[in-house]
């Protein structure tokens, strides 16, 4: 029968209910599981199990200090190869950072496998309490963790997850390279277009001057709207992260998609009427 250890740092207690929930899933799968806090574990008794989950709240974007400190004294031991997971305690919020992460990423350097993704529990206000059903939802989750171990699947499954996790996380630069390009983007165009405006436009407004303000001044409409409608729903969109009713309301990325990209073609088409006409 493979050994677990989980342990972990808590200050509110939220951890531990997420560390005691994962050891009630595991010891259902029918592994033989051990728990404890950091700060009362003998260090040298980890070359004693086969699996190593370590878990902590998030501070500042990372591990708390006293989580940095135990896997700083962890690093010299002969622990490599063994199987390690991580879990964390956070706010929900997307740019919360994550403890769970930063201690994968220390497990890795000491060479152990990983065998699953970052687990997490949402915390609803700073001292707690867990968010509903997040008991539940850990137990799961180390009944799957157990059922991996005793397939002996263990590494198949993981890198399937990690392709998973990448393919997230390649979503989400290209979700954000969006925001910024469709969202932003039309907020430099209403500046220039309103510079331009109380300027008096540029020489293409002295060839054309009826067809060279419609343009300037649709422009200044597509951006503005596109701008505004950017900053609302990329700020919708942080703070949508497991809430639905949020989720559904971030309908606005079409309103962007749309009109931010129409307001590209108005300008590209403004600048190359200029470009043939005052500078070629």
């Amino acid at each position: 029968m493979k050994k677990v250890i989980i342990l972990y740092d808590s200050i509110y207690g939220n951890t531990r209910n997420v560390a005691m929930s994962l050891s009630r899933g595991l010891e259902a799968g029918g592994l033989y599981v051990d728990s404890s806090s950091i700060q009362y574990f003998d260090t040298a008794e980890l070359k004693n199990y086969d699996i190593i989950g370590i878990g902590g709240p998030t501070h500042f974007h990372g591990a708390s200090k006293q989580m940095k400190l135990f896997l700083k004294g962890i690093k010299h031991l002969k622990i490599e190869h063994k199987f390690g997971f991580a879990f964390e305690t956070k706010a929900d919020f997307r740019l919360a950072g994550s403890a769970a992460k930063w201690i994968i990423r220390r497990l890795k350097k000491m060479k152990l496998k990983i065998i699953h993704s970052t687990i997490t529990g949402i915390i609803l206000n700073k001292e707690g309490p867990l968010q509903h059903n997040t008991s539940d939802l850990m137990e799961q989750i180390g009944l799957n963790i157990s059922e991996k171990v005793n397939n002996g699947n263990i590494v198949t499954n993981f890198n399937q997850e990690v392709i998973n996790l990448k393919n997230q996380r390649n979503n989400l630069v290209l979700n954000r390279v969006k925001w910024i390009l469709l969202g932003g983007g039309p907020i430099f165009f209403f500046v220039r277009a309103i510079y331009l405006a109380s300027t008096g436009g540029d020489c293409f407004g002295t060839i054309n001057p009826v067809f060279s303000w419609f343009l300037l001044l649709l422009e200044i409409s597509l951006s503005s709207v596109a701008g505004i409608a950017g900053i609302v729903g990329f700020t919708l969109w942080i703070k949508a992260e497991n809430r639905p009713i949020l989720q559904e309301k971030v309908y606005l990325r079409n309103i962007v998609l749309c009109i931010g990209s129409m307001t590209y073609v108005v300008h590209f088409i403004r600048v190359a009427i200029w470009l043939g006409l005052c500078v070629l």
